[in-house]
């Protein structure tokens, strides 16, 4: 869930103000790691974006599936509302460009910029 943190806490919006009073479930496919990171982060960018404007201060993968390309997960959070979260940079699109991902024995370190 860090990439995920990065994108909201860093960026978006204030990830202390977030209450995990719902839960939000997303699933991403890709062609290969590159594109299933873009379209896992442009999944939980398009959630924040429309209806329910949901910001996870949470998020726990449920499948992670590398040969398939498909990763499942829930975000717990809420709905974005301006009265109770801060207003942070608007991220406007998820990009390739600079993308890494480097595998270790621990996982994974993802670098991504996105374009805000």
């Amino acid at each position: 869930s860090s990439g995920i943190n990065a994108e909201y806490g860093g960026i978006m919006t204030d990830l202390g103000k977030v209450e995990a009073t719902s839960t939000f479930e997303l699933e991403a496919q890709g062609d290969d790691l590159e594109s299933l990171l873009f379209h896992f982060l442009d999944e939980w960018l398009y959630a924040f974006s429309v209806e329910p404007f949901f910001i996870p201060n949470e998020i726990n993968i449920v499948e992670f599936d590398e040969g398939a390309g498909r990763i499942r997960c829930e975000g717990y959070g809420e709905p974005f509302s301006l009265d109770k979260h801060p207003q942070g940079t608007e991220v406007k699109a998820i990009t390739y460009s600079a993308m890494q991902i480097v595998k270790h024995e621990r996982g994974y370190d993802l670098y991504v910029i996105v374009d805000i």
